[in-house]
């Protein structure tokens, strides 16, 4: 049974279409990723979803009812946006028993899930502590937990972990294992190419409002077996993209942190020639690489997921 089902879903600004017609369904139980670029169509459609916009064509329901009806909508899911939904005056004891209220969220299961939620996320400690003084990563998981707060049948991540460091990060993906455990469906957006790929069932990659394909991470990656990939650990300089993306036989190159990637074809003397075009520059190592789920998403879309 599917917990989300979209059939020809579009939305249309004007001549503009940010959404063309995609079809898909989200199992029940499962944690869904929704991967694309800025401007690809990820959040018009989780607009859509959450009753937040109409949509121009097509249907779509969650849980069995229509988009269309809001009331019902929120009452069964749960939405985490990027833009944190704190006020930062109160506690965040408070901050939950705010929301709860609106939620109408019984005292008693108020108070329980507030306890539970705030252990699970570490931050019980600080319930009596202003959300203003919380650090960046604190105020990320305390905004998740609000969209908890009334027991959602579907959890909508929007960007959950941005801003976090490594340790806070693994935190929350540990939570959202957790959440999903219990047999609510995760609907969730990511920059992060290994949060997808650690905590996804399958990933749907959308592009210019298109789906370009929805699998398991492991199957999209083994699509890619025959695809040669080098690394090159390099210092960067401005002319270095130039001077390797211009080889022929080079599909696509990038630079991030000290490493150059090359997405190469196979042909006789390309490695030679990529290493005349890095001549002089001191070279730290050269290595082949397995696809990653970045990998699959650059050669879909011929970009990278922050572009």
């Amino acid at each position: 049974m599917n917990s989300i089902e979209v059939s020809n879903l579009e939305k249309q600004y004007g001549s503009f279409k940010a959404v063309r017609g995609i079809s898909f369904g989200v199992k029940e139980g499962e944690i869904f990723g929704f991967l694309g670029p800025n401007g690809a169509g990820k959040s018009t459609t989780i607009n859509m979803l959450t009753g937040q916009l109409k949509p121009t064509s097509g249907e779509a329901y969650v849980c069995g009812v229509n988009v269309l009806d809001k009331k019902r909508i929120r009452e069964m899911i749960g939405i985490v946006p990027q833009e944190l939904s704190l006020n930062d005056l109160l506690t965040a004891e408070q901050n939950l028993r705010l929301y709860g209220t609106l939620y109408n969220v019984p005292g008693k299961e108020l108070n329980e899930r507030s306890h539970h939620l705030l252990e699970a996320m570490g931050l019980a400690e600080r319930k009596k502590t202003l959300v203003k003084d919380f650090s960046g990563g604190m105020k990320q998981r305390l905004n998740v937990i609000l969209g908890l707060l009334h027991d959602p049948k579907v959890l909508f991540l929007d960007e959950p972990t941005t801003g976090m460091d490594t340790q806070a990060r693994r935190m929350m993906w540990d939570f959202i294992k957790q959440v999903n455990k219990k047999g609510i469906t995760v609907f969730l957006t990511t920059h992060y190419m290994e949060e997808a790929d650690y905590l996804c069932d399958r990933v749907a990659i959308i592009d210019e409002g298109v789906i370009q394909a929805i699998d398991t991470p492991a199957k999209l990656k083994s699509q890619l077996k025959h695809e040669n990939i080098i690394t090159i650990q390099i210092e960067e300089d401005e002319q270095v993209i130039n001077d390797v993306g211009s080889i022929a036989g080079i599909k696509n190159a990038f630079f991030s942190r000290g490493e150059l990637k090359l997405y190469i074809e196979d042909r006789d003397g390309l490695l030679l020639d990529i290493a005349k075009a890095l001549e002089g520059r001191p070279i730290k190592s050269i290595t082949s690489v397995e696809p990653t789920l970045d990998d699959v998403f650059i050669s879909l879309t011929g970009k990278r997921l922050r572009d």
